[in-house]
């Protein structure tokens, strides 16, 4: 990670990725010539301002008050993110789980490729999914370093989630994005987490969307 990008808030790197997957779908799609701060501002839920002061960060790309070249502006997100036009990723989980994750998340799509696939099912090994045979999670220690891969998506069942977080930080991966519903568990040194936690998060909708009692029914 460069000097510019330790010195952008963690809220600001998370908008700057949402602004480029945005950007990004917008230009596969037929992206208009140029794109203001406030369009930007008005598609994603986010103020004006700090659009701009997000931007800021990046670069001085463009002229103020003339909007943006979508590309360019895309290709700097890019830039400044660390990224390329196809990031590698392991992905770990069943066979089922890695054909599943294809269909909701086309990881192509949004300009990340998985390099190599991991089961925790001996069953699982050699099997194809998008055409890359799927390996045992424990070679994963295997892991080629020269793919330059330091980032996992964690999808495996619950009891091989943190064997498999171990065996990644010691292949080289710095960072895991954590599917599986896990409500503990030991962070390897060295690597950084982030963790969708699905029944946390369902049970806190629920609390919020409850319909008060004594409304059920009445008009």
């Amino acid at each position: 990670m460069s000097t510019d990008q330790r010195s952008a808030p963690e809220a600001t790197l998370y908008r700057l990725s949402m602004y480029h997957c945005y950007l990004g779908e917008l230009i596969r799609t037929g992206a208009p010539v140029r794109i203001t701060s406030r369009e930007l501002a008005e598609e994603l839920g986010v103020k004006e301002e700090t659009v701009r002061r997000d931007i800021s960060f990046v670069g001085e790309i463009g002229r103020p008050g003339a909007g943006y070249l979508p590309e360019t502006l895309y290709e700097e997100f890019t830039r400044y993110l660390g990224l390329s036009e196809e990031y590698p990723i392991v992905t770990v989980g069943s066979a089922a789980m890695l054909e599943a994750l294809q269909v909701v998340f086309p990881a192509e799509r949004f300009g990340v490729h998985a390099a190599a696939l991991f089961s925790e099912l001996p069953d699982d090994a050699g099997v194809e999914v998008g055409g890359i045979a799927v390996q045992h999670l424990t070679d994963i220690p295997k892991l080629d370093r020269r793919l330059g891969i330091t980032v996992a998506f964690v999808a495996c069942s619950p009891g091989w989630v943190q064997i498999t977080l171990d065996l990644l930080v010691g292949a080289g991966i710095t960072g895991a994005l954590l599917l599986t519903p896990v409500i503990k568990l030991r962070r390897p040194e060295g690597m950084t987490i982030t963790q969708l936690r699905m029944p946390c998060d369902l049970k806190s909708l629920a609390c919020h969307c409850q319909v008060p009692a004594g409304t059920v029914g009445t008009r």
